[in-house]
C-alpha cells in the first residue's frame, strides 16, 4: 500500500501540472499589402513560444498557435508591430512603420 501511495504522490503533481500547459490558437487581422509583407510578418512570428504561425495575405488574417507560458498574446502583437505592421489589437509606432519598404506602405494609401 505504501508503494501505491508513493507512486500516486509522485505522479499527481506531474499530471496536475501538465493540464495547464495547453497551446492556444488565435486568429487576428494584420494590415499589409504584398507578398513581401507576408514574408516579414511570418518571419517576425518565428519566435520562442510560437509553435505555428501562418499569415494569409488574401484575408489579412494571422493564425498563431503558441505556448502561453512562454509568450503572451500581447507579445505576439508586439512582434508584428516591431517589423512595421498594425494588428487589430495594437499599432506600430511611426518609427517602426518607417522601416517598411515603400511598396508595403498601407497607411493613407491611394487606391485609385
Amino acid at each position: 500500500m505504501k508503494k501505491i501511495q508513493f507512486i500516486f504522490f509522485l505522479l499527481f503533481p506531474i499530471s496536475f501540472y501538465s493540464q495547464d500547459r495547453k497551446p492556444i490558437s488565435i486568429k487576428f487581422h494584420v494590415e499589409s499589402v504584398c507578398d513581401m509583407c507576408e514574408n516579414r510578418i511570418e518571419h517576425a512570428l518565428d519566435a520562442k513560444g510560437i509553435i505555428t504561425a501562418d499569415y494569409d495575405l488574401s484575408t489579412m488574417m494571422a493564425t498563431v498557435t503558441y505556448k502561453p507560458w512562454k509568450i503572451s498574446e500581447q507579445e505576439i502583437h508586439s512582434l508584428i508591430n516591431a517589423v512595421g505592421y498594425d494588428t487589430e489589437k495594437s499599432k506600430c509606432t511611426d518609427e517602426q512603420y518607417s522601416k517598411v519598404h515603400d511598396c508595403c506602405k498601407y497607411r493613407y494609401r491611394d487606391w485609385e
